[in-house]
């Protein structure tokens, strides 16, 4: 067990400036500095240090983050900009994450803080604990898992852009917004083997022997050392770029309706575009499903530049309550006044997923993130609703005797990531809700009825090509539920 502390220190000066009297400008900068609990567990004993495996992390002491922004909102008599109807926006501005604290978890399982221990002459003691004993033996051949030296924190850069109008009920805004990201939280391998040459792929096709080269660890770029993944890493193995970054552009459209004649309502469409070469670290489900979070070659990152796993280019959103118009005094009132309908309706572009393999089909030691290559005369064809679909010789892997994807075999797939999207959806919310008046107190019925319409909401098919279920889909979120409830109000 460990005990680690963190200091997080941040300064900041912030103004608004009125230069006239229709336009304001905000200034400000942030200054952040986060400690390094237990230096994240890098090494400190001359033997890991003289293997490949890095020193503890260093403070990152430059995290300076200014911002920008204005407002202007013309005076003039134009019946377009002025009149005080109209705000045009904008800013720009820098920020800082927080290294998570599971970086200390994955550091902790190195040499010399674990040890595996041994039992002799085993009996049976319960309810007692077995006695064990052992010492931490260092092996230069071992897994080593740390975080880079030189690690950063992660920072992103946003802006934007809109004008909004009133007009009469209703304020209309057009705008643009966007963002840079950069020293993401990566997984990279720093000793991984040689991607397999066409010669030892050909070897492989020719004999059905996954072993009819050398081994994963012969073929290492420090053979003498095992795998050394850093995570995360902004440097690779032979010193390429491996910094994890994304962009991120939108136009966005919204139009509001304010309370009036018993109905309110709000609409927003986006167009957006979200692209990344990494979109996680570890392989969590929730982000990692459908997409590898390391690459197909560690020595090829720029191949890993792709429409990012969170890319959703159509959002639509529409929510609105309708007063339903009754009378106001009278028995007649609490029979068909106080009706109250509102609710929610979105829709949702598909999230990207990656055709993997599901072999180790580069040789280079990783398994999950193989891509196979494109054969322009296959086809792909999806069901009508979007839900699965069928690979008729469009990604193609050399196969093996039981006709499966066979390790070893291809070498770096052409195929991109991310190069699928799932079934989009619609879902509507809604809720009725009914008042009864008893005298200057009331009682509200309502019932709340999500994906109102049990539509269906489909995960995305599964991506392994090794597995007996390539191309269905096992899931669909799209379940309708009702909530039924009361509340007296005095």
């Amino acid at each position: 067990s460990f005990k680690a502390k963190q200091w997080q220190t941040f300064y900041f000066v912030q103004d608004d400036f009125h230069v006239r009297p229709d336009l304001t400008l905000n200034l400000g900068l942030r200054y952040e500095l986060s400690t390094v609990p237990l230096g994240f567990f890098g090494a400190t004993d001359p033997q890991s240090l003289g293997a490949m495996v890095p020193g503890p992390v260093e403070k990152d002491t430059n995290n300076w983050a200014p911002r920008v922004g204005f407002a202007w909102s013309p005076q003039s008599e134009s019946a377009l900009l002025g009149n005080g109807k109209t705000v045009i926006r904008g800013g720009w501005g820098k920020g800082y994450d927080v290294l998570f604290y599971n970086l200390l978890v994955v550091g902790a399982s190195n040499f010399p803080r674990v040890v595996v221990p041994v039992a002799n002459n085993v009996q049976d003691i319960y309810p007692n604990l077995l006695p064990v004993s052992g010492t931490a033996t260092f092996n230069p051949l071992a897994a080593f898992t740390n975080s880079d030296q030189n690690t950063q924190t992660p920072s992103a850069q946003y802006y934007s852009l809109s004008a909004q109008r009133e007009l009469g009920d209703f304020v209309v805004e057009v705008g643009y917004t966007g963002s840079r990201s950069f020293h993401g939280i990566n997984q990279i391998d720093i000793n991984p083997a040689r991607v397999v040459t066409p010669e030892q792929a050909a070897l492989v096709r020719q004999t059905g022997n996954v072993n009819a080269i050398p081994s994963v660890q012969a073929r290492r770029l420090f053979p003498q050392f095992g795998a050394r993944t850093r995570i995360p890493s902004d440097v690779g193995p032979d010193g390429i770029d491996t910094q994890a970054r994304a962009t991120y552009n939108a136009g966005f459209i919204t139009v509001n309706k304010r309370f009036s004649h018993g109905f309110q309502a709000g609409t927003s469409y986006t167009r957006s575009r979200l692209m990344s070469n990494n979109d996680a670290s570890l392989g969590e489900g929730g982000t990692t499903r459908g997409s590898s979070q390391r690459p197909q070659d560690f020595f090829d990152y720029g191949a890993e530049w792709s429409v990012s796993q969170f890319d959703r280019p159509h959002r639509f959103v529409s929510n609105y309550i309708w007063e339903l118009p009754g009378p106001r005094s009278g028995f007649l009132r609490q029979v068909i006044g106080g009706w109250q309908i509102s609710g929610v309706t979105q829709f949702q572009s598909g999230r990207p997923f990656t055709i993997l393999t599901g072999v180790d089909s580069n040789g280079d030691g990783n398994t999950g993130s193989d891509r196979p290559n494109i054969d322009p005369n296959g086809t792909f064809v999806w069901d009508r609703d979007g839900k699965g679909f069928t690979n008729n010789g469009y990604y193609t892997a050399p196969v093996g005797s039981n006709n499966l994807p066979l390790a070893n075999a291809l070498g770096n797939g052409n195929a991109p990531r991310n190069s699928e999207r799932g079934a989009p959806f619609w879902q509507t919310d809604l809720s009725l809700l009914k008042r009864f008046y008893i005298g200057q107190r009331q009682l509200h019925v309502r019932a709340d009825a999500i994906n109102a319409f049990n539509q269906d909401r489909y995960d995305n098919p599964v991506n392994l090509m090794t597995s007996p279920s390539f191309g269905q889909n096992t899931n669909d979120f799209g379940r309708r539920s009702v909530l039924l409830s009361a509340k007296f109000v005095w």
